[in-house]
């Protein structure tokens, strides 16, 4: 049995974020550990290969403005990487770089099976594929990208997810489908535009001129790019049809709408609707809110048991959704300044966290901003 402090599910940005803010912290090397089912970056490594970062990545550390998708203050994936929007595996090489440079231990390969909250005694008890693990405290940071949504209409699953194409050009030519509109719908369209084919996209949500928040209003670089698709004349956008079903009639896949409409196509419709909640051998030690996410305290820590916390794109303190990496990295200290505070850790980093504006206690901000022009 390993014996230790903390337990990090995920070496995604948002594991990885509170990783490198605990070492900071000087927590010792055998008080944390972090699990991952696969290597370092996995989500981003199953990236389609076209598929690029909406935010842009600057590196602007030195006038105190930290680049977007860097996951600690004194690093830049624009600087380490020489990109504005990253690739998939160019993200996992500045993860795996984040990694080396903070020391922090990660088991890959690692698959966690169950999770028991040891009432009797203080702590946890994990096991994995081949390791048996005791802690005091875990942050669950196990991200989405393995649990596409395939319930958000009847016969989804015979969709391709769009998550689950490696290359848009290995696609046969021809006309398809897109179901759901926001950034990836737009996303697989471009693509399946650029290589040649015609794209009717379906439930098309286009900007929300009603909000403030980058969680429901396309990013510049999409609403770009779908400026461009509208000059290619090869893309359809149907913001009235409310996708109700797919099955398959013959050779074709049938689409029909909630008051009837159908289109057909020869190839799966490919579906964008997103990703299920799914927080797999923790999620029974979570409750959860009316609109499905996990409910969690001030500190991101699980209503329902002490010492397990949230991290990443499923924290939702309402109204705001904390759902691209440049919202929920501010988040980082939540747990970690329980945890510090337990394990009597030096916790005067979050000065410079606060002066990067990586540390987020308003949560509003994104509701209640307003811009003139």
């Amino acid at each position: 049995m390993i014996k230790t402090e903390v337990v990090i599910v995920g070496a995604g940005p948002a594991g990885l974020g509170c990783a490198a803010l605990l070492k900071q912290m000087g927590i010792e090397d055998t008080e944390l550990l972090v699990l991952e089912q696969g290597e370092i970056g996995e989500t981003f490594l199953n990236w389609p290969e076209s598929m690029r970062f909406i935010t842009p990545s600057f590196p602007s550390n030195g006038y105190h403005q930290t680049d977007l998708n860097a996951i600690t203050p004194d690093t830049s994936p624009a600087f380490s990487i020489g990109k504005e929007h990253l690739s998939g595996k160019e993200y996992a090489q500045y993860l795996t770089m984040v990694t080396e440079h903070y020391n922090i231990k990660v088991s890959t390969q690692t698959r966690l099976h169950s999770v028991v909250d040891l009432v009797d005694e203080e702590g946890f008890l994990l096991e994995t594929d081949t390791l048996t693990i005791r802690c005091n405290f875990i942050i669950w940071a196990g991200g989405e990208f393995h649990t596409p949504n395939l319930s958000a209409f009847t016969g989804a699953a015979l969709c391709n997810h769009n998550s689950q194409i490696k290359q848009w050009s290995d696609l046969a030519q021809g006309e398809y489908i897109v179901i759901g509109g926001y950034e990836s719908g737009v996303d697989a369209a471009y693509n399946l535009a650029n290589t040649g084919n015609k794209v009717t996209v379906l439930d098309f949500i286009g900007n929300n001129t009603e909000s403030y928040d980058p969680s429901t209003v396309l990013s510049p670089y999409t609403a770009e790019r779908l400026a461009n698709l509208s000059e290619l004349g090869q893309v359809e956008l149907d913001d009235a049809f409310n996708v109700a079903s797919v099955h398959k009639a013959g050779e074709l896949y049938v689409v029909t709408s909630s008051c009837g409409k159908v289109l057909t196509s020869p190839f799966p419709p490919i579906n964008c609707t997103g990703f299920d909640i799914n927080l797999g051998p923790v999620s029974e030690l979570f409750d959860y809110q009316a609109n499905g996410y996990p409910s969690v305290n001030k500190f991101d820590e699980s209503s329902k048991i002490r010492n397990l916390f949230l991290a990443g794109s499923r924290l939702y303190h309402d109204p705001t959704l904390l759902c691209f990496i440049y919202k929920f990295r501010g988040r980082f200290f939540a747990p970690c300044s329980v945890i510090g505070e337990e394990l009597a850790l030096d916790m005067s980093i979050f000065r410079h966290y606060k002066k990067s504006g990586m540390i987020l206690n308003d949560l509003s901000c994104c509701v209640e901003q307003e811009c003139f022009c």
